[in-house]
């Protein structure tokens, strides 16, 4: 079982399907599935889909993106959290993020370039807002000591988001999109040491060190 498979609980009728829905929405798209294509791929019946997903294909799509956000975001704050540093932390971060993508290309390809639509509409209710909450609380409380001991720049949150995680989410997008050929991890070194530069609250030292 691969690492979307764990994720996505393959070893379940709902995992089951989400497995197969994944494959179905990376190949045909949201839009251009049916809960047939689901039903044939899953093995599950349409009665099951509907019990276990009750909004149908776009319930599935909903919980695909929100089951994988949330995976995503456990390891961002667990890579902070497991952090000697604000350094490590911060470069830890994004080579969390290029991991991540690589070893779950088809459910990122899904979460970053075709899913957010579906998944907004169908889990952005509660369920999404729970989870996106519970992320940028954990990221700023782990960021807030480290600002106010100036070893963090004091950034809005867009801001330093855009420059710790943009670049890497940039070249993510073109990995997935099959414009980059080489792995993402390969550039895990200098995608994270620019993000410490950008980052850093001592960046003429760090430029000097």
């Amino acid at each position: 079982m691969g690492p979307t498979e764990t994720v996505l609980m393959a070893g379940s009728r709902p995992g089951e399907i989400l497995v197969a829905a994944l494959a179905a929405f990376v190949e045909h798209g949201v839009a251009g599935t049916s809960i047939e294509e689901i039903r044939r791929r899953s093995g599950a019946s349409v009665g099951s889909i509907y019990h276990h997903f009750p909004g149908g294909k776009q319930a599935v799509a909903g919980a695909l993106y929100v089951e994988g956000l949330r995976d995503y975001q456990d390891g961002f704050v667990n890579a902070l959290r497991g952090a000697s540093s604000t350094r490590g932390g911060v470069e830890d971060a994004v080579t969390h993020h290029l991991t991540w993508v690589e070893e779950h290309a088809d459910l990122a390809r899904f979460i970053f370039l075709l899913g957010s639509g579906p998944g907004e509409d169908v889990a952005g209710g509660r369920e999404l807002r729970g989870i996106n909450r519970r992320f940028f609380t954990a990221v700023r409380a782990w960021m807030r000591p480290r600002v106010a001991a100036g070893e963090l720049r004091d950034l809005p949150t867009e801001v330093g988001t855009a420059l710790w995680i943009g670049p890497s989410q940039e070249l993510a997008r073109h990995w997935l999109g099959g414009r980059v050929t080489f792995p993402l991890t390969d550039a895990a070194g200098e995608l994270s040491a620019a993000a410490w530069r950008s980052l850093s609250g001592h960046p003429r030292e760090e430029r000097q060190s």
